[in-house]
Order: structure tokens, then sequence, then C-alpha cells
């Protein structure tokens, strides 16, 4: 303990010494185009993915059942699912913080996997939304997380609880080929990842640095790690699905310097300094928005060659999240559609390094909804839209031509066959 507490206090000291707030440094891409690296070719064909929300999983969208979401992904005709396995969902903590499977959400897991590999998936990505704790212990906010500078006893206790978890997953679960052991916790202003005494929704000032974030993580993943693999050697355990967004930008940076500062693991009697030890997949998220192509490229080029910047060349990565939302614009569906291919192509012939990316996401929301943005995600309309009920858009016809080589479209008119062009 006191190990890490000297350590970080000196790295925090250097960085302020050299600038507070400032990032790591990252190359240029002024007067570049986008091209892939030299002597870098694909060496395995690109596997596509998808994300949906089932309704007995997140009652979210009520059509989005999980009979109907299985027979969307078959038609879509995808290997790879991000599979939703939120901590909080799957378990319950005994004393001595036992984390105990709540047999309803398990068995629920267990019949998604088998329905998603009866219709072509081969490939499952688990991830975690939500946090568990240790016996006792009281949050103000899911999402809260014990500071290792005041709590560091519990802090710790937190900590393998979380690695205990996912490794009852890895051996309950041989099924899961990735392990992302939470989602987008890089983004400064969201309720994941807080100090205590957070509350859900607001900007009360209990957050946690970039570069406290980054050791937390570091010791989440080595102890993450340890468990998965020894339950299940052959599984690959990923970072964080980071989000890449604002300070989130360079979160890789600071993951790899938090490793090589020999902080890690925060209680062992030796630094581990080895990233092969923390993780074995880059994971991260990434949405064009209004940004051109190129600039797309060199955001996500730039923020994975982080491994190379340390040392760590070739790591294999995945894009668990990117699409389109069309805000229910009939204009902005069409440019998607183009924007689509456009994508595809990138990814397969300029970036070697990913092994499979995952679009979010499969349909729309109807009878629920976040806002304008989130509810359109969809490649199909909500199976509960009366006009046009699980009907694909302009990016799902270039997505399913794309990937199948062909120009047959009509097995994604299924459910709306009179839509059909």
């Amino acid at each position: 303990m006191k190990k890490y507490i000297s350590i970080l206090l000196a790295m925090m000291l250097a960085v302020c010494a050299a600038g507070c707030g400032q990032t790591p440094e990252t190359p240029s891409s002024e007067g570049t185009e986008p091209s892939a690296q030299s002597g870098e070719e694909r060496d395995m064909p690109l596997q596509y993915g998808i994300n949906a929300h089932i309704y007995e999983q997140r009652p979210m969208d009520p059509s989005s059942t999980m009979d109907y979401i299985v027979e969307m992904t078959e038609i879509l005709g995808v290997e790879c699912y991000r599979l939703s396995t939120p901590l909080e969902s799957m378990f319950s903590v005994g004393e001595g913080d036992t984390p105990i499977f709540k047999e309803g959400f398990k068995e629920l897991v267990h019949q998604i996997i088998e329905k998603m590999k009866s219709v072509g998936v081969k490939k499952f990505c688990a991830v975690s939304d939500s946090f568990i704790y240790p016996y006792g212990y009281q949050v103000t906010s899911n999402g809260a997380v014990p500071d290792p500078a005041v709590e560091a006893e519990m802090y710790m206790r937190w900590v393998k609880l979380f690695a205990r978890a996912w490794g009852m997953i890895a051996a309950e679960f041989p099924e899961i080929t990735y392990i992302e052991p939470m989602n987008e916790p890089d983004i400064s202003g969201s309720n994941t990842f807080t100090k205590q005494g957070h509350q859900w929704g607001l900007d009360d000032g209990y957050k946690y640095t970039m570069t406290d974030k980054a050791h937390m993580i570091a010791d989440l993943q080595y102890y993450i790690s340890q468990e998965a693999k020894t339950a299940n050697p052959d599984i690959l355990v990923t970072t964080p699905g980071f989000a890449t967004r604002g300070e989130g930008q360079d979160v890789l940076d600071y993951l790899y310097e938090a490793i090589e500062s020999g902080a890690h693991p925060f209680d062992g009697e030796y630094a581990d300094t080895d990233p092969d030890h923390y993780f074995d997949v880059i994971n991260f998220h990434s949405y064009l928005g209004s940004t051109t192509i190129d600039e797309y490229f060199e955001h996500i080029d730039t923020f994975y060659k982080a491994c190379e910047r340390h040392g760590d060349a070739g790591k294999r990565a995945i894009l668990t999240e990117w699409g389109f939302t069309d805000y229910d614009n009939e204009a902005q569906e069409i440019l998607n559609g183009e924007n689509m291919t456009k994508l595809l192509e990138m990814f397969d012939a300029k970036m070697p390094y990913f092994e499979g990316v995952y679009l979010y996401m499969l349909n729309d929301y109807y009878d629920f909804s976040v806002d304008a943005s989130e509810d359109n995600f969809g490649l199909f309309s909500s199976r509960g839209d009366p006009e046009k009920p699980g009907c694909p858009k302009p990016d799902a016809v270039a997505f399913y031509k794309y990937i199948h080589n062909t120009e047959d479209i009509a097995p994604l008119y299924k459910f709306c066959p009179e839509l059909m062009p």
C-alpha cells in the first residue's frame, strides 16, 4: 500500500511540474492522409458484431424480446454479439465478499447464448455497465468507487470482489470470448467511476482525475485477468470499452503510464509492468458524428497507437460500439447509408489491428424513449413501430450488402415486405 501511494504521489508531482492539465503528446496527423501501415496487412477476415438491448434483460423497447432479437441477428448474419452481463443484475454479495449468482438472470444469459449460437453467433463479448460492492458497503450511487487514497482496505476489497465476479462469469459461460470489464469509465461527466458521495445525475464534483481512473483501472485489469484466466485460460480480457471522447481521447496513454509506473498491483509485493498481465485486447468506441471520414480514421488510429507509443505494438483490438443515429430524419438516414460502406471499407483496408467491429445498435426504440439521438441508432426500426415494423434503414442495407457481398436484400424485409423497394 505504501509503495502504491508513494509512487502515485511522485507521479502526480512530476505531472504537475511538467504542467498540470496537459495531456500526453500524440503524433500529429496534420498534413497526412490516412493509409495502412507499411508492411501491415489484415491476416484474418474482419469479424462483424452487433449490440442489442434484450427486453427480458433490460426493460426498454417492449418489442425487443429475446426471440425477436435472436431472429433479427440471424437475418443480419453477424457472428459476434456484445452480451450484457451487468454485475449488479448478475450477483448479490454475501458475507466475506462472496459473489452469489442470481439464478434467474444467470439462466437468462445461458438462454441468450444458446439461442444466439443456434443462429450462427460464434463470439461473445461480455460487458458490464454496473458495479457490485463489498458486503455491507453502501454507496451514494451505483458507479461510485472506494477511494484508494482514503479507503485503501475497502478499495482492495472492491477490486478483488469485482475480479472474483468476472472469474465466476468466465467459469460459468465458457462460450464467452472476450471480457469487457466495464463500459466507458473515461467519460468525465458520467455517473460511472465517481467518488463516494456522488448523487446520480448531478454534477456535484465527486470526480476522479483521468490519472486516478487509469491507476484504478490498472488494478482492476490485473486482478480480473488473474481470476478470469484461472477459470478459463482461453478467455481474452479487454480493456474497458473506452469512449475516447473529450478527456478520454488519451485514456489509453494514461493506462499504459499507470502500468509503467510500477504502482501495480496495488497490494502486491512487486511491480508488474507487463501490459499483457493487464489486458489482451484494446477495446474502445468511436462514432463518426460530424467529423469527416479522414478525421475519424485519425482519431481511431491515434488512440489505438498508444500501444506503439508504449512498447506494446501489435496489440489486437476490437471496436465494441460504432454506428449512426439518424435522429428520425430521412436525409440523415440516407447519409448514414453512404457512410456505412465507407467506414466498412476503411476498417477492412486500413485498420488491420481490428479483429471485430460491433455496431450499436440493432433496432430503434419505440414505446420507450431516452432522447432523439439514443432512440434512433438502430439499423432497423422498432418492431413496435406500426408504420414500419422491423424495417431496415439505408445503413442496414449497406451493411448487409457489404458483409455478404450480395445485392439480394429481401431477407432484411421479413417483417415489412410491402416496404421493400
